[in-house]
């Protein structure tokens, strides 16, 4: 095990001790978790919702696993922040809730502006090639990039799909620090699951100016969307193509996109930093999402992690 195997999580604050992770990477490594914490040990955890809480086999598993956290750490604060209004509601009954959309925290300055004018790409689409990403809706747009891996347990799914976008470019990486470049070079960027979280390369489309053809959908995503930025298309590959088109004709200046953004999301933001500092006593940066799901220097896992044990 290396030195810097650690939990997934972030310690955002460690006197007093304040930490973030997803709501399933702790939940489901509760045994790990109780492994490394202490179990009389207090701190205040936020938690963020990677799938939607609106369907109800979802909510009632995190109703049930948290239940068990909270007798393995009685000690312990719970806090959810949810990606919606709706998931506030079912949340509420059972946790102590707040909505504050995991893309409030990406940090606007690692996304540039995307200058005004004709694009190189029509649409853009940084999601995995997994089914629930609905990759066939985007079949008939013509000039198209997409982006995103798989998993090697869904590479005949992935080579059945790639096969279907023989004119389209596809990157299988992007480094992060990239990612907006790219995001820059199209007219349009899509998000068209019917069910998932926020869906983090939502909210980079528009903090990079971008609009968005958006399909009806669970998960929160729509939350910080500027209703001037985004239409939702029918879950059919003509529409998809016919409102892609619509942005590649009628493009929106790029910083009210971006504006529009931040005026949705920086009140959530401030919500969650003004409930930390309380906790902390003092301020406490909160790093670009909150550094969990990202790549974290060693230096930074070490001073900042929960490491494993076996």
């Amino acid at each position: 095990m290396s030195f810097f195997d650690c939990l997934p999580c972030f310690i955002l604050n460690h006197s007093p001790k304040i930490i973030v992770s997803f709501e399933m990477d702790f939940l489901r490594n509760l045994s790990a978790f109780q492994k490394a914490v202490p179990q009389n040990e207090k701190f205040t955890l936020f938690l963020q919702l990677g799938w939607s809480a609106e369907l109800p086999e979802v909510a009632n598993e995190l109703k049930n696993r948290l239940a068990e956290a909270e007798n393995i750490f009685p000690e312990a604060r719970f806090i959810i922040l949810a990606n919606s209004p709706g998931e506030v509601e079912v949340i509420k009954d059972f946790c102590e809730v707040y909505l504050a959309n995991h893309n409030a925290f990406l940090d606007p300055s690692r996304y540039p502006l995307a200058k005004k004018g004709k694009r190189k790409f029509d649409a853009v689409y940084i999601a995995r090639i997994t089914p629930f990403k609905r990759h066939f809706l985007a079949e008939k747009i013509n000039n198209l990039h997409l982006i995103g891996s798989y998993s090697e347990k869904e590479k005949d799914y992935f080579m059945q799909t790639i096969s279907n976008f023989s004119e389209a470019r596809w990157s299988q990486k992007v480094p992060s620090f990239f990612i907006g470049r790219k995001i820059c070079e199209a007219a349009c960027g899509l998000a068209l699951s019917a069910v998932e979280g926020a869906m983090f390369s939502c909210g980079e489309y528009t903090l990079c100016g971008v609009p968005v053809v958006n399909t009806r959908n669970l998960g929160g995503r729509d939350t910080l969307l500027p209703e001037f930025a985004f239409r939702y298309a029918e879950e059919t590959a003509d529409s998809v193509a016919e409102n892609v088109d619509h942005w590649v004709r009628n493009p929106v200046d790029p910083s009210e996109i971006r504006n529009g953004f931040l005026k949705l999301a920086t009140p959530q933001k401030e919500l969650v930093q003004d409930l930390i500092n309380s906790i902390a006593g003092k301020k406490v940066q909160l790093p670009h999402k909150l550094n969990i799901r990202c790549r974290l220097l060693p230096h930074t896992k070490l001073l900042h992690g929960i490491r494993r044990i076996k």
